[in-house]
């Protein structure tokens, strides 16, 4: 009879541990939201005003966009805002705390706010469609809007929007051979060339129509800020590898500073 107890809390000790184990091998899915958005540093702006506009610590603002010294910050810098939802057009009165209303670029829709698979019957998309939706929506059907060219030959691995894991992509994942030339997806300017944390070399381009495209997670870049590029041009390599060993890079397109999704934009 001893034995058989002896037996039975062994089987049950070993039941319980395979359990835990088991628990903690499973895949840990994160929570939350992928947003962020490009700040341009104006005049008298400061690394400490910014931060405290955004409500972010300065460590993470320099961390993020591998700031040496704080208190050197060049006029003109672009700077990624990780968690921001709206660009901030009077930073100076945010820091100060006065109730200043975003820049325009807030008034573009909100697609964070809802899931895909969400459905609304057409009064309530005609009623309550905010007005930059419209005009997005229209720009799409427009000829000169389609001015952008794919960055890289290959396959949309991951779309914009809402994933699965409930995290939202301001990007579409494009996966390519390794060592491929990454191109400007359109006429423009470089406005940022650098390394971003947790987005790797990083090149932004500015374009016409309030346009600008992001290029992140690449292998070498080729051109430095406030240089002019044509599209079609190199302006970098990929050879970042996902966890499934694929070459990719990620690609967003933005209007007045607001992700959009890039397929709506590329032929």
């Amino acid at each position: 009879m001893e034995g058989l107890r002896k037996e039975i809390i062994v089987f049950l000790l070993v039941l319980i541990s395979s359990v835990a184990f088991l628990s903690c091998a499973g895949p840990q899915i994160k929570e939350g939201s992928s947003k962020g958005v490009y700040h341009k540093v104006k005049k008298g702006e400061t690394a400490y005003s910014i931060a405290r506009a955004y409500g972010i610590s300065l460590k993470t603002l320099a961390d993020t966009n591998a700031i040496d010294d704080p208190a050197i910050l060049k006029e003109g810098a672009v700077l990624f805002i990780p968690g921001a939802a709206s660009v901030i057009d009077d930073v100076m009165a945010h820091a100060k705390g006065v109730d200043v209303k975003p820049s325009h670029e807030a008034a573009l829709p909100q697609k964070t706010e809802t899931a895909p698979q969400e459905e609304k019957s057409e009064a309530d998309k005609k009623q309550h469609k905010p007005e930059q939706t419209a005009v997005i929506e229209e720009n799409a059907k427009k000829d000169d809007s389609k001015i952008f060219i794919w960055p890289v030959e290959g396959m949309v691995k991951t779309r914009f929007g809402r994933q699965p894991n409930k995290t939202f992509h301001n990007w579409i994942k494009i996966t390519a051979k390794d060592g491929v030339p990454v191109k400007a997806a359109a006429a423009g300017t470089v406005i940022f060339s650098s390394q971003l944390k947790d987005y790797g070399q990083t090149v932004i381009i500015r374009h016409k129509n309030d346009f600008t495209t992001v290029y992140t997670h690449l292998q070498k870049r080729y051109v430095k800020a406030d240089q002019g590029v044509r599209q079609g041009e190199t302006i970098a390599s990929a050879g970042k590898k996902d966890a499934a060993g694929a070459t990719y890079i990620n690609f967003e397109i933005r209007i007045k500073g607001k992700a959009a999704d890039p397929v709506l934009y590329l032929p």
